[in-house]
């Protein structure tokens, strides 16, 4: 256990180096972060009114999206299965995005589902 909080801890410290334009990035990725959590904050203490979901639309802006998340990861699967079964090796030096791109699919896949609750 130690070991892992070591390594973690070494990877965000890796993680925070960088020059000026890096640092202008992850405060801009963070300004929208906050926004986004904020107005998830917003949407539970008021409700689903404030984005409309008693229209079909704004509803079926949520589905539509996990739709096609799930088809996302599923094609990412099937990007990384002939690298292992037929040790097809122009592919095997993509499986690691593969499956990083099927991982995050399947999380927004289960955030879309979560904010339309």
């Amino acid at each position: 256990m130690y070991a892992l909080l070591r390594n973690f801890l070494t990877a965000l410290k890796h993680m925070a180096k960088g020059d000026k334009w890096y640092y202008i990035w992850l405060a801009f990725l963070s300004f929208f972060i906050v926004v986004g959590v904020v107005s998830y904050i917003r949407q539970l203490n008021s409700g689903l009114i404030l984005t409309a979901m008693r229209d079909q639309v704004s509803w079926g802006f949520y589905i539509s999206n996990f739709t096609y998340l799930v088809g996302v990861a599923a094609a990412a699967v099937l990007l990384v299965v002939p690298a292992y079964i037929y040790n097809f090796k122009p592919i095997k030096e993509i499986v690691l995005f593969g499956e990083l791109l099927a991982v995050t699919a399947i999380t927004m896949c289960i955030l879309f589902i979560l904010v339309d609750m």
